[in-house]
């Protein structure tokens, strides 16, 4: 017999199929799952927009084997101001790639949570892209139990170095002075990067964005949280290249 249950979620990847039909993953506290909708590619489906990428929903689904089929939904948020700026939407779209990339099937409820509230910077506009983007990427690694140890220096204690040295290979942060050797994942930079890794990393989710960068401190926080999640998680991610194509032609990854 179909079971029965109503998820809160996140459309994460849609997939067309046959005329009208269409497969959608559904980022909920619980997971991934993969959702099949009937018609709502049709025009004037009831479901339509809620199912429509980076939708956030309450879903009525029918679950029989191991798949699950939509019965009803009702939209919570959409998002609409992300598909207004092509950098936003392929920003989105590389947060998703990560998502479903290292998710699990264990509840993380905080992982959703820190989605949601960077498309909802995203949308709004008023974060400027690399901030929420190196906020959600040394958040996820927090979420994942892959953060830095940024508290102090572990030779001399200092708490807020004059020259803070964040050291990608060993996780951690150094005063400069007090750095054995020099390493080429070794990131010299300034307090104020410090202190906004520290946010992004250590504040109660509702406050990670709660800061502001500008100019270089900004380029430096952006720079070192992805060198930080790539060299923490070597994945292939087109999107991540399809980003930096937008936003800095010719350039090259870090």
């Amino acid at each position: 017999m179909p079971t029965h249950l109503t998820v809160r979620g996140l459309v994460i990847r849609e997939t067309p199929v046959h005329d009208a039909d269409k497969l959608f993953d559904l980022f909920t506290e619980n997971g991934i799952l993969t959702v099949q909708a009937k018609s709502v590619r049709k025009a004037g489906s009831k479901y339509g927009a809620v199912t429509q990428l980076f939708s956030y929903g309450e879903f009525c689904l029918r679950e029989s084997g191991n798949r699950h089929y939509l019965d009803s939904a009702a939209s919570l948020e959409l998002f609409y101001g992300i598909r207004n700026d092509l950098n936003a939407l392929a920003l989105a779209s590389y947060f998703s790639e990560l998502i479903r990339k290292t998710a699990t099937d264990q509840p993380q409820p905080q992982l959703l949570r820190l989605y949601l509230l960077s498309l909802h910077h995203l949308s709004q506009h008023d974060r400027p892209l690399p901030l929420v983007k190196a906020v959600f990427e040394l958040r996820l690694m927090t979420e994942l139990g892959l953060m830095p140890n940024l508290v102090c220096c572990p030779v001399c204690m200092t708490y807020l170095p004059a020259q803070p040295v964040l050291r990608i290979g060993e996780a951690d942060l150094i005063c400069k002075n007090c750095r054995p050797e020099i390493s080429p994942l070794d990131f010299e930079t300034k307090q104020s990067v410090l202190l906004a890794a520290r946010q992004a990393v250590y504040a109660e989710t509702d406050r990670i964005f709660q800061f502001r960068l500008k100019g270089e401190s900004e380029s430096q926080f952006a720079e070192y949280a992805e060198r930080y999640l790539l060299n923490r998680l070597p994945l292939s991610l087109p999107t991540l290249k399809f980003y930096h194509d937008l936003t800095d032609p010719g350039g090259d990854l870090p």
